[in-house]
C-alpha cells in the first residue's frame, strides 16, 4: 500500500502557484506573475511536495523540467481549478438572481391582461438562466403559498386582505365593464348604466365578501344607489362568461375578459364613474432571494407607469 499523504493541509494557493509554474517552467517568472517572491515560491512548492509526497520538478538540470508526477499532477490541478472558477461564478450569479427559480403564481384573468406576458417575458430575457415554474392558482391560495414560502410571486386582484409578511404592486388597472347575455334588452346600448340592472341577478368569482370583483360589484352597485342581488358564484372569469351565456345573470369584469368570446354574452362600457380594478404583483416582504428581487424590481418599474 502506498503511503497516505495528509490532503487535509492542500490549500488552492499552492495549486495556483504549481499552475503559474506550470506554465512558465521558470521560478523567477511564475512568482513574478504571482507578485509574490521568488524565494517564497520555492518554500511553497516545497511544502506542495512535502504534502503530497513526491516530486514535482526536477531542478537537477539547467532547464527547469516537470516530473512524471508533475504531469500527472498538473492535468488534475488544472480540473480542480476549473471546478473552483465556476463554483465561484455559479454563486456569485445566483447571488446577482441570474440564476436559480422562481415560482409564480397568476389568477386566471391576469393571462388575459397581456401583464403576465409582458412582465415574466421581460424578467426572462434579463435573466434567462433562471427557471421559471408558472401555473394558475386561485388568489387566496397564492397569497397562503407566499406567506408558506411554496410561491415567490403572485399576480392577484385586489382588493384582498394580505397575510402579514405579504406586500403587493400594482401593475395595471382596467376600466370596469359589464357582461350580459347577448338578447338582455341593455346589450343594444353603447354604454349600460349600472341603475338599469338593479334587478338583475349578479354573479361573482368564487371569493369571501368584499375580495376582488366581489367588492368591486358591491361597491360599483351602491354608488348607483342599490345592493346587487348575488346569484351563483364561477370558479374564474371563464365560469362565469358561461353562466352569463346561459341567462344566469349578469356581471361585473375587468375590460380584459373581453378577449373571452361566447355565444350570447356581450361587454359593454358602464356608463357610471367607476374606480379601476387592478392587477397587483404579491411576494414576501424582505426576501432574501435575488431573483425574486430583481423580479420585483421590474415590478415596480410597471408600477410606477399604473
Amino acid at each position: 500500500m502506498g503511503k497516505k499523504t495528509n490532503a487535509g493541509n492542500l490549500e488552492l494557493r499552492h495549486l495556483r502557484y504549481f499552475l503559474a509554474i506550470a506554465d512558465e517552467m521558470n521560478f523567477g517568472q511564475a512568482a513574478e506573475k504571482l507578485n509574490i517572491a521568488q524565494p517564497g515560491l520555492s518554500q511553497q512548492i516545497k511544502i506542495l511536495e512535502q504534502i503530497l509526497d513526491v516530486t514535482l520538478f526536477d531542478r537537477s538540470r539547467r532547464r527547469l523540467r516537470m516530473t512524471l508526477a508533475g504531469e500527472m499532477f498538473e492535468a488534475d490541478a488544472r480540473k480542480i481549478m476549473a471546478d473552483v472558477d465556476r463554483a465561484v461564478e455559479t454563486a456569485q450569479r445566483a447571488a446577482r438572481g441570474e440564476i436559480g427559480r422562481l415560482a409564480i403564481g397568476y389568477v386566471g384573468s391576469a393571462a388575459y391582461t397581456g401583464m403576465l406576458t409582458n412582465l415574466v417575458g421581460e424578467f426572462r430575457g434579463l435573466h434567462p438562466r433562471v427557471d421559471l415554474d408558472i401555473s394558475e392558482i386561485e388568489m387566496l391560495r397564492q397569497l397562503e403559498a407566499i406567506a408558506e414560502g411554496r410561491l415567490d410571486i403572485g399576480f392577484i386582484r385586489p382588493p384582498v386582505p394580505l397575510p402579514d409578511g405579504i406586500a403587493a404592486i400594482p401593475v395595471l388597472a382596467e376600466d370596469l365593464m359589464i357582461a350580459l347575455p347577448g338578447v338582455h334588452e341593455q346589450a343594444s346600448r353603447d354604454a349600460v348604466s349600472l341603475r338599469a340592472l338593479a334587478g338583475e341577478t349578479f354573479i361573482t368569482p368564487q371569493h369571501p365578501p368584499l375580495v376582488s370583483f366581489h367588492a368591486h360589484t358591491v361597491k360599483a352597485c351602491a354608488s348607483a344607489g342599490f345592493e346587487p342581488q348575488l346569484g351563483a358564484q364561477g370558479r374564474d372569469f371563464m365560469t362565469i362568461a358561461s353562466m352569463v351565456s346561459v341567462g344566469l345573470g349578469v356581471s361585473l369584469v375587468p375590460q380584459s375578459v373581453r378577449c373571452i368570446q361566447l355565444p350570447n354574452v356581450v361587454y359593454r362600457p358602464i356608463a357610471e364613474t367607476l374606480p379601476q380594478a387592478e392587477l397587483s404583483v404579491a411576494f414576501r416582504r424582505g426576501d432574501a432571494s435575488m431573483a425574486v428581487r430583481n423580479f420585483i424590481t421590474l415590478a415596480r418599474k410597471v408600477s410606477r407607469l399604473v
